[in-house]
């Protein structure tokens, strides 16, 4: 078994993927800003994903590292990625799974993210913007990430087909995708090692 640290460990999606880690008898080391009740094979660390020394310390020991963290108008995002890239340069780390946004995917007609494109549906780009500077800071390293980038996240069971494919969107008539199928996707591209250094969207045709 391995030990993950996992960042956004207590959001919607995060919760998936620690859930999933954990059913698998896999040890975890979650950094959150809140307590949370102890857990057989989790090691909670209390601390901001902003915060250098809360980061070092959520990797230590750590196989793999995951990251679910959303997003805000503070760019957490950008605060938080070189702060991870150091910390697992310095520990020798070098796979990274993490959940963008099916925004900064490469668009059909042109080199551009989709989020620049008429291609995006959503009108604020503020959260897409934050996760392109991550993106872009992690193709700009060294490591082993994948990002998988969903389209609309809902709580319930995808309908429809679910298409996954690297780097651009599968389909132009993209639905909603459950965060169960997000969650188990990361956790496939980990065991698979697959999509490694690419950004990989998933969605639903609708």
């Amino acid at each position: 078994m391995s030990t993950i640290a996992l960042f956004g460990g207590s959001g919607r999606t995060g919760m998936r993927m620690l859930e999933r880690l954990l059913e698998d008898g896999h040890h975890v080391r979650l950094l959150t800003r809140r307590p949370l009740q102890p857990r057989d094979g989790l090691d909670v660390i209390i601390g901001d994903a902003t915060d250098q020394e809360a980061v070092i310390e959520t990797i230590q020991r750590a196989d793999v590292v995951m990251s679910a963290l959303g997003t805000d108008k503070q760019n957490v995002l950008s605060h938080f990625t070189p702060l991870v890239i150091a910390a697992m340069q310095q520990a020798g780390l070098k796979r990274i799974l993490i959940v963008g946004t099916a925004g900064i995917l490469r668009a059909h007609d042109s080199d551009n993210y989709r989020f620049e494109t008429r291609e995006s549906k959503r009108s604020m780009t503020t959260a897409a913007e934050d996760h392109a500077r991550a993106y872009e800071l992690f193709e700009a390293s060294d490591l082993d990430y994948t990002i998988v980038c969903p389209t609309q996240l809902i709580e319930g069971k995808s309908v429809g087909e679910i298409v996954i494919t690297a780097d651009v969107l599968g389909t132009l008539n993209s639905g909603p995708i459950a965060r169960d199928d997000v969650a188990e996707l990361v956790l496939r591209a980990w065991k698979d090692r697959t999509y490694i250094r690419h950004r990989v969207g998933i969605t639903t045709e609708s």
